[in-house]
């Protein structure tokens, strides 16, 4: 039977990053689970990085897919619902994100052969979150995300890529089979 053990906690008040850690051999899978993320500045994409012995691996080789649901229409009706990402120096969590205080991302994202140095970490995530701009559009997100380096994975490391994190809730567990 498989039991959840938590590892790190962030609660982040006009915080530039949160990182979480402690992700170690112990745990096949770790799972992030985060609420009321809201950024300080209005139309900012959460992104994260993961660590490496607590510091963010920022190389260009994260790569990820990613599909949207939106309150204004069909799910997948438009080319730009599905998004290929490459080469990129962090996972994009989300798109263009509203800054009122009501409009917190809420998600989970699941973590997996972190600890493997012979294997690529692999995130897959979804979320829910309100568009940036007056109509503020609810939006569902679906990722799977790899960094492609063979490399022993501790944490996670989120922000918005442009201000700080007003306020938000943050909870790393690791998952023991």
């Amino acid at each position: 039977m498989s039991s959840f053990v938590q590892l790190s906690t962030a609660t982040a008040s006009n915080s530039g990053s949160v990182t979480l850690t402690g992700i170690t051999s112990a745990y096949n899978v770790a799972v992030l689970f985060y609420s009321d993320v809201v950024p300080a500045t209005d139309g900012a994409d959460l992104t994260g990085r993961f660590t490496q012995s607590g510091s963010p691996n920022s190389n260009s080789n994260y790569v990820m897919g990613l599909a949207y649901a939106r309150s204004d229409r069909s799910f997948i009706s438009s080319s730009g619902d599905n998004l290929g990402l490459a080469g990129r120096d962090s996972m994009s969590m989300s798109g263009s994100t509203d800054n009122s205080s009501t409009s917190g991302h809420h998600g989970v994202a699941y973590i997996y052969s972190a600890n493997d140095s012979s294997d690529n970490t692999k995130l897959v995530i979804y979320n829910n979150y309100l568009s940036s701009g007056g109509t503020q559009i609810m939006l569902g997100q679906f990722e799977g995300a790899i960094l492609k380096e063979q490399t022993t994975v501790d944490g996670i490391q989120v922000f918005f890529d442009s201000g700080n994190i007003t306020k938000g809730n943050f909870v790393l567990y690791g998952i023991k089979q």
